[in-house]
């Protein structure tokens, strides 16, 4: 029997996009969830708020045109290449299969 494996590693990444200011006045229909992120008193409380701001964002078209979340969110082409990629834990590593011979064995070493 002859695997033919190779080593790969595995990392949990994040890709941060440029920060942008979002203001009330501007945008009113979203102060009450801007609010809601702002008085958020734990970091489970800060998510939810953002996701229903991200949310609100999506819902919005001021002046019938694209969505605030349109606006302002990560799909423009020179936000991506501004865009950073950190890794946010170690590496697991172990070997992969790449093809198989003479076995109908598939596994891998990686944790999920």
């Amino acid at each position: 029997m002859k695997l033919n494996i190779h080593w790969a590693e595995k990392y949990e990444t994040v890709r941060v996009y440029p920060s942008f200011v979002v203001d009330s006045e501007e945008f009113p229909e979203l102060e009450l969830e801007m609010l809601q992120v702002h008085n958020a008193g734990s970091l489970q409380q800060r998510e939810e708020a953002l996701d229903a701001l991200e949310y609100k964002m999506h819902q919005i078209q001021p002046e019938g045109g694209e969505t605030i979340f349109e606006m302002f969110g990560p799909h423009d082409h020179d936000k991506f290449k501004m865009s950073k990629i950190h890794t946010i834990t170690d590496e697991v590593g172990g070997f992969v299969l790449a093809e198989q011979s003479d076995s109908t064995f598939n596994f891998t070493n990686l944790e999920e």
